[in-house]
Protein backbone atom coordinates (compact mmCIF):
# COMPACT_ATOMS: atom_id res chain seq x y z
CA UNK A 1 0.00 0.00 0.00
CA UNK A 2 2.98 2.19 0.68
CA UNK A 3 3.99 2.26 -2.93
CA UNK A 4 0.25 3.23 -3.94
CA UNK A 5 0.22 5.86 -1.33
CA UNK A 6 3.24 7.50 -2.57
CA UNK A 7 2.45 7.01 -6.76
CA UNK A 8 -0.91 8.50 -5.28
CA UNK A 9 0.83 11.45 -3.41
CA UNK A 10 3.03 12.25 -6.59
CA UNK A 11 0.40 12.00 -9.19
CA UNK A 12 -1.79 14.65 -6.46
CA UNK A 13 1.21 16.48 -6.62
CA UNK A 14 1.68 16.83 -10.31
CA UNK A 15 -1.91 17.84 -10.50
CA UNK A 16 -1.17 20.82 -8.19
CA UNK A 17 1.65 21.98 -10.60
CA UNK A 18 -0.48 21.94 -13.53
CA UNK A 19 -3.43 22.96 -12.04
CA UNK A 20 -0.80 26.38 -10.69
CA UNK A 21 0.06 26.54 -14.84
CA UNK A 22 -3.20 26.74 -15.82
CA UNK A 23 -3.97 29.39 -13.26
CA UNK A 24 -0.84 31.22 -14.73
CA UNK A 25 -1.79 30.73 -18.33
CA UNK A 26 -5.09 32.48 -17.45
CA UNK A 27 -3.21 35.32 -15.86
CA UNK A 28 -1.57 35.77 -18.88
CA UNK A 29 -4.24 35.91 -21.44
CA UNK A 30 -6.21 38.37 -18.70
CA UNK A 31 -3.20 40.42 -19.00
CA UNK A 32 -2.58 40.33 -22.51
CA UNK A 33 -3.81 43.70 -22.99
CA UNK A 34 -1.75 45.13 -20.50
CA UNK A 35 1.52 46.88 -21.41
CA UNK A 36 3.06 46.76 -17.91
CA UNK A 37 2.48 42.86 -17.94
CA UNK A 38 5.41 40.49 -18.44
CA UNK A 39 4.35 36.95 -19.77
CA UNK A 40 5.00 34.62 -16.22
CA UNK A 41 5.81 30.51 -16.66
CA UNK A 42 5.86 28.04 -14.02
CA UNK A 43 9.09 26.41 -13.45
CA UNK A 44 8.80 22.85 -12.34
CA UNK A 45 11.30 21.02 -10.74
CA UNK A 46 11.67 17.57 -9.43
CA UNK A 47 11.06 16.81 -5.40
CA UNK A 48 13.67 14.66 -5.55
CA UNK A 49 15.04 10.93 -5.82
CA UNK A 50 14.28 8.09 -3.12
CA UNK A 51 16.13 4.28 -3.67
CA UNK A 52 13.13 1.92 -3.01
CA UNK A 53 15.51 -1.02 -3.11
CA UNK A 54 14.30 -1.62 -7.01
CA UNK A 55 15.65 1.43 -8.18
CA UNK A 56 16.21 5.49 -7.88
CA UNK A 57 12.52 6.95 -8.29
CA UNK A 58 11.48 10.45 -8.12
CA UNK A 59 9.59 11.53 -5.90
CA UNK A 60 7.47 13.77 -7.93
CA UNK A 61 7.40 17.24 -9.63
CA UNK A 62 6.45 20.58 -7.71
CA UNK A 63 6.50 24.69 -8.78
CA UNK A 64 10.13 25.62 -7.99
CA UNK A 65 8.52 29.55 -8.87
CA UNK A 66 7.35 31.52 -10.91
CA UNK A 67 9.76 33.11 -14.15
CA UNK A 68 8.85 35.98 -16.25
CA UNK A 69 9.31 36.08 -20.35
CA UNK A 70 11.43 39.79 -19.85
CA UNK A 71 14.60 40.62 -22.02
CA UNK A 72 16.55 43.11 -20.66
CA UNK A 73 18.03 44.65 -24.13
CA UNK A 74 14.50 44.25 -25.06
CA UNK A 75 13.60 46.74 -22.02
CA UNK A 76 16.25 49.11 -22.23
CA UNK A 77 15.30 49.19 -26.15
CA UNK A 78 11.65 50.08 -25.44
CA UNK A 79 13.03 52.89 -23.03
CA UNK A 80 14.75 54.89 -25.68
CA UNK A 81 11.87 54.67 -28.13
CA UNK A 82 9.73 55.88 -25.49
CA UNK A 83 11.61 58.38 -24.89
CA UNK A 84 12.36 59.34 -28.81
CA UNK A 85 8.76 59.43 -29.20
CA UNK A 86 7.67 62.26 -25.82
CA UNK A 87 10.55 63.80 -27.13
CA UNK A 88 9.43 64.46 -30.75
CA UNK A 89 5.35 64.85 -29.48
CA UNK A 90 7.26 67.56 -27.14
CA UNK A 91 8.36 69.46 -30.27
CA UNK A 92 5.60 68.94 -31.81
CA UNK A 93 3.38 70.82 -29.67
CA UNK A 94 5.22 73.57 -29.09
CA UNK A 95 5.52 74.25 -32.45
CA UNK A 96 1.91 74.11 -33.22
CA UNK A 97 1.31 76.65 -30.52
CA UNK A 98 4.01 78.77 -31.66
CA UNK A 99 2.04 78.80 -35.33
CA UNK A 100 -0.95 79.14 -33.65
CA UNK A 101 0.16 82.49 -31.74
CA UNK A 102 1.92 83.84 -35.22
CA UNK A 103 -1.42 83.62 -36.44
CA UNK A 104 -0.44 82.56 -40.10
CA UNK A 105 0.74 79.29 -41.81
CA UNK A 106 2.76 78.14 -44.23
CA UNK A 107 -0.17 76.99 -46.93
CA UNK A 108 1.55 73.60 -48.40
CA UNK A 109 -1.13 73.33 -50.55
CA UNK A 110 0.13 75.97 -52.57
CA UNK A 111 3.51 76.69 -53.56
CA UNK A 112 6.45 77.00 -50.67
CA UNK A 113 6.04 80.73 -50.21
CA UNK A 114 2.13 80.85 -49.57
CA UNK A 115 1.30 82.22 -46.43
CA UNK A 116 -2.11 81.99 -45.33
CA UNK A 117 -3.91 83.65 -42.30
CA UNK A 118 -4.81 81.24 -39.15
CA UNK A 119 -8.58 79.75 -39.68
CA UNK A 120 -10.70 82.34 -38.06
CA UNK A 121 -8.64 84.97 -37.85
CA UNK A 122 -9.70 88.34 -37.94
CA UNK A 123 -8.02 91.26 -39.60
CA UNK A 124 -5.68 89.14 -40.97
CA UNK A 125 -1.52 88.67 -39.63
CA UNK A 126 1.59 90.88 -39.22
CA UNK A 127 2.19 90.56 -43.14
CA UNK A 128 -1.30 91.69 -43.74
CA UNK A 129 -1.05 95.02 -41.33
CA UNK A 130 2.20 95.59 -43.38
CA UNK A 131 0.62 95.78 -46.44
CA UNK A 132 -2.44 97.87 -45.38
CA UNK A 133 0.20 100.28 -43.30
CA UNK A 134 1.98 100.95 -46.79
CA UNK A 135 -0.98 100.86 -48.97
CA UNK A 136 -2.47 103.29 -46.71
CA UNK A 137 0.67 105.87 -47.51
CA UNK A 138 0.05 105.49 -50.79
CA UNK A 139 -3.21 106.58 -50.65
CA UNK A 140 -1.83 109.49 -48.51
CA UNK A 141 0.35 110.69 -51.55
CA UNK A 142 -2.76 110.89 -53.79
CA UNK A 143 -4.02 113.18 -51.27
CA UNK A 144 -1.68 114.59 -49.06
CA UNK A 145 -4.07 117.15 -47.12
CA UNK A 146 -6.84 114.89 -46.89
CA UNK A 147 -7.87 114.55 -43.06
CA UNK A 148 -10.06 111.06 -43.70
CA UNK A 149 -7.00 109.66 -45.75
CA UNK A 150 -4.49 110.62 -42.66
CA UNK A 151 -7.05 109.22 -40.37
CA UNK A 152 -7.19 105.61 -41.67
CA UNK A 153 -3.49 105.89 -41.32
CA UNK A 154 -3.45 106.28 -37.99
CA UNK A 155 -5.96 103.72 -37.39
CA UNK A 156 -3.36 101.43 -39.87
CA UNK A 157 -0.37 102.36 -37.99
CA UNK A 158 -2.18 101.23 -34.63
CA UNK A 159 -3.57 97.86 -35.77
CA UNK A 160 -0.03 97.06 -37.18
CA UNK A 161 1.74 97.70 -33.94
CA UNK A 162 -0.85 95.98 -32.16
CA UNK A 163 -0.20 92.91 -34.24
CA UNK A 164 3.08 93.34 -33.75
CA UNK A 165 3.14 92.87 -29.82
CA UNK A 166 -0.02 91.01 -29.52
CA UNK A 167 1.97 88.35 -31.48
CA UNK A 168 5.19 88.62 -29.63
CA UNK A 169 3.18 88.58 -25.90
CA UNK A 170 1.17 85.27 -27.61
CA UNK A 171 4.71 83.77 -28.09
CA UNK A 172 5.78 84.98 -24.67
CA UNK A 173 2.62 83.09 -23.60
CA UNK A 174 3.64 79.90 -25.28
CA UNK A 175 7.11 79.90 -23.29
CA UNK A 176 5.60 80.67 -20.15
CA UNK A 177 3.07 77.46 -20.78
CA UNK A 178 5.76 75.39 -21.61
CA UNK A 179 7.85 76.92 -18.27
CA UNK A 180 4.54 75.77 -16.39
CA UNK A 181 4.21 72.06 -17.78
CA UNK A 182 8.50 71.39 -17.26
CA UNK A 183 7.64 72.57 -13.51
CA UNK A 184 4.71 70.11 -12.90
CA UNK A 185 6.62 67.44 -15.19
CA UNK A 186 9.80 67.77 -13.37
CA UNK A 187 7.67 66.98 -9.64
CA UNK A 188 6.54 64.37 -11.67
CA UNK A 189 9.70 62.92 -12.50
CA UNK A 190 10.71 63.24 -8.70
CA UNK A 191 7.78 61.58 -7.93
CA UNK A 192 8.61 58.33 -9.81
CA UNK A 193 12.23 58.07 -8.48
CA UNK A 194 10.96 57.77 -4.90
CA UNK A 195 8.68 55.00 -6.28
CA UNK A 196 11.06 53.33 -8.19
CA UNK A 197 13.72 53.37 -4.89
CA UNK A 198 10.74 52.09 -2.85
CA UNK A 199 9.81 49.35 -5.05
CA UNK A 200 13.07 47.99 -4.89
CA UNK A 201 13.02 48.27 -1.36
CA UNK A 202 9.83 45.51 -1.67
CA UNK A 203 11.59 43.41 -3.98
CA UNK A 204 14.84 43.05 -2.10
CA UNK A 205 12.68 42.15 0.76
CA UNK A 206 10.49 39.69 -1.31
CA UNK A 207 13.38 38.15 -3.27
CA UNK A 208 15.83 37.72 0.02
CA UNK A 209 15.19 33.42 0.50
CA UNK A 210 13.77 33.63 -3.32
CA UNK A 211 15.96 35.46 -6.11
CA UNK A 212 13.31 36.95 -9.08
CA UNK A 213 10.45 35.49 -7.69
CA UNK A 214 8.94 39.22 -7.18
CA UNK A 215 7.51 39.40 -10.74
CA UNK A 216 4.42 41.53 -10.27
CA UNK A 217 7.13 43.68 -8.48
CA UNK A 218 9.32 43.15 -11.36
CA UNK A 219 6.52 44.57 -13.38
CA UNK A 220 5.42 48.13 -11.41
CA UNK A 221 9.24 48.74 -11.32
CA UNK A 222 9.59 48.23 -14.84
CA UNK A 223 6.63 49.75 -15.51
CA UNK A 224 7.63 52.96 -13.80
CA UNK A 225 11.03 52.72 -15.74
CA UNK A 226 9.16 53.23 -18.77
CA UNK A 227 6.87 55.99 -17.68
CA UNK A 228 10.10 58.04 -16.37
CA UNK A 229 11.87 57.49 -20.13
CA UNK A 230 9.21 59.44 -21.29
CA UNK A 231 10.19 62.58 -19.40
CA UNK A 232 14.01 61.74 -19.46
CA UNK A 233 16.45 59.37 -20.92
CA UNK A 234 17.25 57.11 -18.81
CA UNK A 235 20.07 54.17 -18.28
CA UNK A 236 19.34 51.33 -15.79
CA UNK A 237 20.75 47.95 -14.34
CA UNK A 238 22.25 45.92 -11.68
CA UNK A 239 24.49 48.16 -9.11
CA UNK A 240 27.57 46.45 -10.09
CA UNK A 241 26.93 46.79 -13.86
CA UNK A 242 25.99 50.48 -14.24
CA UNK A 243 28.18 52.53 -12.36
CA UNK A 244 31.59 52.34 -12.52
CA UNK A 245 33.80 49.40 -10.30
CA UNK A 246 35.79 51.99 -8.46
CA UNK A 247 32.85 53.43 -7.08
CA UNK A 248 30.33 50.58 -6.47
CA UNK A 249 29.35 50.49 -2.84
CA UNK A 250 29.11 47.16 -1.29
CA UNK A 251 26.18 45.10 -2.42
CA UNK A 252 24.78 41.63 -2.11
CA UNK A 253 26.66 39.15 -4.76
CA UNK A 254 22.72 38.65 -6.31
CA UNK A 255 22.41 42.55 -6.02
CA UNK A 256 19.10 41.52 -4.29
CA UNK A 257 16.91 42.24 -7.58
CA UNK A 258 17.38 45.79 -6.98
CA UNK A 259 19.00 48.27 -9.79
CA UNK A 260 20.52 51.66 -10.46
CA UNK A 261 19.19 54.30 -12.41
CA UNK A 262 20.77 57.13 -14.10
CA UNK A 263 20.17 59.58 -16.75
CA UNK A 264 23.56 61.12 -18.42
CA UNK A 265 26.11 61.71 -15.89
CA UNK A 266 23.67 62.21 -12.77
CA UNK A 267 22.74 59.41 -10.85
CA UNK A 268 19.35 59.19 -9.75
CA UNK A 269 18.75 56.24 -7.64
CA UNK A 270 20.55 53.32 -5.90
CA UNK A 271 18.71 50.82 -4.82
CA UNK A 272 16.59 51.47 -2.57
CA UNK A 273 17.63 55.19 -1.81
CA UNK A 274 17.36 58.75 -4.34
CA UNK A 275 20.20 60.41 -4.92
CA UNK A 276 18.91 63.55 -6.45
CA UNK A 277 16.08 65.33 -7.39
CA UNK A 278 15.55 67.91 -10.30
CA UNK A 279 14.67 71.40 -10.25
CA UNK A 280 13.33 73.96 -12.58
CA UNK A 281 13.89 77.69 -11.64
CA UNK A 282 13.88 80.85 -13.62
CA UNK A 283 13.70 78.78 -16.75
CA UNK A 284 16.76 76.69 -15.49
CA UNK A 285 16.86 72.80 -15.26
CA UNK A 286 18.74 71.64 -12.44
CA UNK A 287 19.70 68.13 -10.70
CA UNK A 288 20.32 68.88 -6.66
CA UNK A 289 22.21 65.95 -5.50
CA UNK A 290 21.43 64.55 -2.10
CA UNK A 291 24.52 65.86 0.13
CA UNK A 292 23.61 64.95 3.60
CA UNK A 293 26.55 67.51 4.77
CA UNK A 294 25.40 70.10 2.43
CA UNK A 295 22.03 72.09 1.86
CA UNK A 296 22.00 71.71 -1.95
CA UNK A 297 24.48 70.35 -4.55
CA UNK A 298 23.29 71.73 -7.60
CA UNK A 299 24.53 70.37 -11.12
CA UNK A 300 24.60 72.33 -14.70
CA UNK A 301 22.97 69.78 -17.01
CA UNK A 302 22.96 68.92 -20.51
CA UNK A 303 19.43 69.26 -21.78
CA UNK A 304 18.24 65.20 -21.38
CA UNK A 305 16.33 63.53 -24.31
CA UNK A 306 12.47 63.50 -23.49
CA UNK A 307 9.63 65.55 -23.08
CA UNK A 308 11.15 68.02 -20.31
CA UNK A 309 14.35 68.88 -22.40
CA UNK A 310 12.94 68.80 -25.88
CA UNK A 311 9.62 71.14 -24.41
CA UNK A 312 13.03 73.67 -23.03
CA UNK A 313 14.63 73.16 -26.01
CA UNK A 314 11.43 74.04 -28.45
CA UNK A 315 10.62 77.40 -26.40
CA UNK A 316 14.38 78.84 -25.98
CA UNK A 317 15.34 77.61 -29.45
CA UNK A 318 12.67 78.32 -32.43
CA UNK A 319 9.97 80.31 -30.03
CA UNK A 320 12.59 82.69 -28.92
CA UNK A 321 14.17 82.91 -32.26
CA UNK A 322 10.30 83.89 -33.39
CA UNK A 323 10.25 86.51 -30.89
CA UNK A 324 13.94 87.84 -31.39
CA UNK A 325 13.25 87.92 -35.08
CA UNK A 326 9.55 89.86 -34.76
CA UNK A 327 11.49 92.41 -32.48
CA UNK A 328 14.40 93.28 -35.26
CA UNK A 329 11.41 93.80 -38.02
CA UNK A 330 10.03 95.77 -35.33
CA UNK A 331 12.86 97.68 -34.38
CA UNK A 332 14.06 98.07 -38.36
CA UNK A 333 10.85 99.58 -39.06
CA UNK A 334 10.73 101.74 -36.23
CA UNK A 335 13.95 102.92 -37.34
CA UNK A 336 13.42 103.22 -40.89
CA UNK A 337 10.42 105.04 -41.13
CA UNK A 338 11.30 107.72 -37.83
CA UNK A 339 14.11 108.71 -39.76
CA UNK A 340 12.73 108.88 -43.09
CA UNK A 341 10.07 110.81 -41.24
CA UNK A 342 12.42 113.08 -39.43
CA UNK A 343 14.68 113.94 -42.36
CA UNK A 344 11.60 114.83 -44.37
CA UNK A 345 9.89 116.93 -41.45
CA UNK A 346 10.98 120.99 -41.53
CA UNK A 347 10.98 122.51 -38.32
CA UNK A 348 11.79 121.51 -34.51
CA UNK A 349 9.79 119.30 -32.16
CA UNK A 350 8.38 115.76 -32.41
CA UNK A 351 10.28 114.03 -35.22
CA UNK A 352 8.90 110.68 -34.59
CA UNK A 353 6.18 108.64 -36.09
CA UNK A 354 6.43 105.24 -33.92
CA UNK A 355 6.81 105.97 -30.54
CA UNK A 356 10.55 104.81 -29.19
CA UNK A 357 12.89 106.03 -26.43
CA UNK A 358 15.15 108.91 -27.02
CA UNK A 359 18.44 109.42 -25.78
CA UNK A 360 19.29 113.22 -25.04
CA UNK A 361 22.74 114.43 -26.56
CA UNK A 362 25.92 114.68 -24.49
CA UNK A 363 29.40 115.90 -24.26
CA UNK A 364 31.50 114.69 -26.70
CA UNK A 365 34.26 113.50 -24.27
CA UNK A 366 35.63 109.76 -23.18
CA UNK A 367 32.80 108.80 -20.68
CA UNK A 368 31.04 106.09 -19.32
CA UNK A 369 27.83 107.57 -19.22
CA UNK A 370 24.99 108.02 -21.40
CA UNK A 371 22.51 110.55 -20.41
CA UNK A 372 19.00 109.91 -21.17
CA UNK A 373 15.93 111.72 -21.87
CA UNK A 374 14.47 111.93 -18.10
CA UNK A 375 11.76 109.01 -16.92
CA UNK A 376 13.87 106.65 -19.30
CA UNK A 377 12.67 103.65 -16.65
CA UNK A 378 15.87 102.01 -16.69
CA UNK A 379 17.33 100.08 -13.84
CA UNK A 380 20.08 98.23 -13.05
CA UNK A 381 20.12 94.89 -14.98
CA UNK A 382 17.79 95.89 -17.90
CA UNK A 383 18.80 95.22 -21.38
CA UNK A 384 18.23 97.80 -23.91
CA UNK A 385 18.92 97.51 -27.85
CA UNK A 386 20.30 100.13 -30.02
CA UNK A 387 17.16 101.01 -32.56
CA UNK A 388 19.39 104.07 -34.65
CA UNK A 389 22.35 106.59 -34.25
CA UNK A 390 21.22 109.22 -35.90
CA UNK A 391 24.43 111.15 -36.71
CA UNK A 392 26.95 107.95 -37.70
CA UNK A 393 28.55 110.72 -40.51
CA UNK A 394 29.91 112.39 -36.60
CA UNK A 395 30.66 108.61 -35.64
CA UNK A 396 28.36 109.22 -32.94
CA UNK A 397 28.00 107.15 -30.00
CA UNK A 398 31.73 105.96 -30.77
CA UNK A 399 31.64 101.95 -29.12
CA UNK A 400 28.07 101.44 -29.48
CA UNK A 401 26.29 99.47 -32.68
CA UNK A 402 23.03 99.76 -33.97
CA UNK A 403 21.08 96.73 -33.49
CA UNK A 404 23.64 95.50 -30.52
CA UNK A 405 21.91 94.94 -27.41
CA UNK A 406 23.49 96.17 -24.04
CA UNK A 407 22.97 96.12 -20.22
CA UNK A 408 22.76 98.82 -18.00
CA UNK A 409 25.33 98.73 -15.48
CA UNK A 410 24.39 101.50 -13.36
CA UNK A 411 22.06 104.14 -13.29
CA UNK A 412 22.52 107.81 -11.37
CA UNK A 413 19.09 109.95 -12.00
CA UNK A 414 19.01 110.45 -15.93
CA UNK A 415 22.54 109.18 -16.84
CA UNK A 416 23.22 105.53 -17.21
CA UNK A 417 26.10 103.34 -17.60
CA UNK A 418 26.58 100.09 -20.30
CA UNK A 419 28.38 96.96 -20.97
CA UNK A 420 28.71 94.33 -23.16
CA UNK A 421 28.02 91.67 -20.82
CA UNK A 422 25.96 91.50 -17.61
CA UNK A 423 29.05 91.60 -15.54
CA UNK A 424 31.59 93.44 -18.03
CA UNK A 425 33.31 96.93 -17.30
CA UNK A 426 31.69 99.92 -18.58
CA UNK A 427 31.96 100.94 -22.22
CA UNK A 428 33.70 103.80 -22.43
CA UNK A 429 31.60 106.49 -24.74
CA UNK A 430 33.32 108.72 -27.01
CA UNK A 431 31.05 111.27 -28.91
CA UNK A 432 28.39 112.32 -28.66
CA UNK A 433 24.25 110.97 -29.20
CA UNK A 434 21.20 113.51 -30.48
CA UNK A 435 17.91 113.23 -29.26
CA UNK A 436 16.93 111.82 -32.06
CA UNK A 437 18.72 108.35 -31.37
CA UNK A 438 16.34 105.36 -29.97
CA UNK A 439 16.42 102.56 -28.26
CA UNK A 440 14.39 99.90 -27.07
CA UNK A 441 14.15 97.85 -23.48
CA UNK A 442 14.34 94.56 -24.01
CA UNK A 443 10.86 93.05 -22.67
CA UNK A 444 9.00 95.27 -23.60
CA UNK A 445 6.81 95.68 -26.49
CA UNK A 446 8.62 95.64 -29.38
CA UNK A 447 7.06 98.61 -31.08
CA UNK A 448 5.41 101.70 -29.58
CA UNK A 449 2.37 103.33 -30.74
CA UNK A 450 2.62 106.24 -33.42
CA UNK A 451 3.39 109.40 -31.80
CA UNK A 452 1.47 111.45 -34.12
CA UNK A 453 -2.38 112.12 -34.87
CA UNK A 454 -4.31 112.96 -38.07
CA UNK A 455 -4.44 116.58 -37.21
CA UNK A 456 -0.01 116.69 -37.03
CA UNK A 457 0.46 114.22 -39.21
CA UNK A 458 3.24 115.60 -41.64
CA UNK A 459 3.25 114.99 -45.62
CA UNK A 460 4.67 117.53 -46.97
CA UNK A 461 7.92 120.04 -46.62
CA UNK A 462 9.55 122.58 -49.38
CA UNK A 463 10.79 119.67 -51.36
CA UNK A 464 7.33 118.63 -52.93
CA UNK A 465 3.83 118.15 -51.44
CA UNK A 466 3.67 114.62 -50.82
CA UNK A 467 7.28 113.95 -50.52
CA UNK A 468 7.12 112.23 -47.20
CA UNK A 469 4.31 110.09 -47.77
CA UNK A 470 5.66 108.74 -51.45
CA UNK A 471 9.06 107.79 -49.52
CA UNK A 472 7.65 106.32 -46.48
CA UNK A 473 5.39 103.63 -48.78
CA UNK A 474 8.40 103.01 -50.94
CA UNK A 475 9.78 101.39 -47.40
CA UNK A 476 7.08 98.37 -47.40
CA UNK A 477 9.14 97.38 -50.87
CA UNK A 478 12.80 97.91 -49.71
CA UNK A 479 15.38 95.24 -49.08
CA UNK A 480 17.18 95.99 -45.68
CA UNK A 481 20.63 94.87 -44.81
CA UNK A 482 19.37 94.78 -40.77
CA UNK A 483 16.83 91.82 -42.51
CA UNK A 484 19.20 89.89 -44.16
CA UNK A 485 18.35 91.51 -47.88
CA UNK A 486 14.47 91.46 -47.79
CA UNK A 487 12.30 93.47 -46.95
CA UNK A 488 9.84 94.08 -43.85
CA UNK A 489 7.06 91.73 -44.93
CA UNK A 490 9.47 88.63 -46.72
CA UNK A 491 11.43 88.87 -43.33
CA UNK A 492 7.66 88.25 -41.47
CA UNK A 493 7.59 85.66 -44.06
CA UNK A 494 10.79 83.51 -43.74
CA UNK A 495 9.71 84.11 -39.57
CA UNK A 496 6.33 81.91 -40.57
CA UNK A 497 7.98 79.36 -42.88
CA UNK A 498 10.88 78.50 -40.53
CA UNK A 499 8.72 77.57 -37.49
CA UNK A 500 6.16 75.97 -40.41
CA UNK A 501 9.34 73.69 -42.09
CA UNK A 502 10.05 73.10 -38.17
CA UNK A 503 6.89 71.60 -37.49
CA UNK A 504 6.72 69.73 -40.95
CA UNK A 505 9.83 68.11 -40.09
CA UNK A 506 8.89 67.08 -36.86
CA UNK A 507 5.56 65.74 -38.22
CA UNK A 508 7.43 63.29 -40.32
CA UNK A 509 9.92 62.44 -37.80
CA UNK A 510 6.72 61.21 -35.73
CA UNK A 511 5.69 58.79 -38.27
CA UNK A 512 9.12 57.63 -38.79
CA UNK A 513 9.26 56.80 -35.02
CA UNK A 514 5.76 55.12 -34.93
CA UNK A 515 7.07 53.37 -37.55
Amino acid sequence: MAGLISSLHNSSGALKVHSKGLEIVGKNLANINNRNYAKQRVEIGDRGQINTGIATESMGVEAMGLRQNRDALLDKSVLRELTGTASLEATQKVLQNAETALGQFLDRTKDSTSIQNALRSGGGGISDALTDFFNAWESVSVKPNDIGEKQLLIEKAKILAEKINQTDDRLEQVQLDVDEQVAVDVGVVNGILDEIAKINEYIAKAELVKPYSAVDLRDQRQAKLEELSKYIDVQFGPVEAIIPPSTTPTVDPNGLGQIYVKSGNNDLVDRKNVLGKFEFDNGELKFNAVDDTKDKTFTELTLPNGKIGSQILASTGSVQNARDEIAILADQLTKSLNVEYANSTPGSGETRFFAAKAFAATAAVPTPNINLQANHGLAEGDQIRLINLSNKGITEGAGLSEGETYFVKRVSGNSIELSQTIDGPALQITSALSPASTFRRIGDPPIGVPVVTSQNLATSSTAGGNQIALQIAALGTQAFNGLGNASLTAYFNKTVTTVAQQLSSTNIRIEDQKL
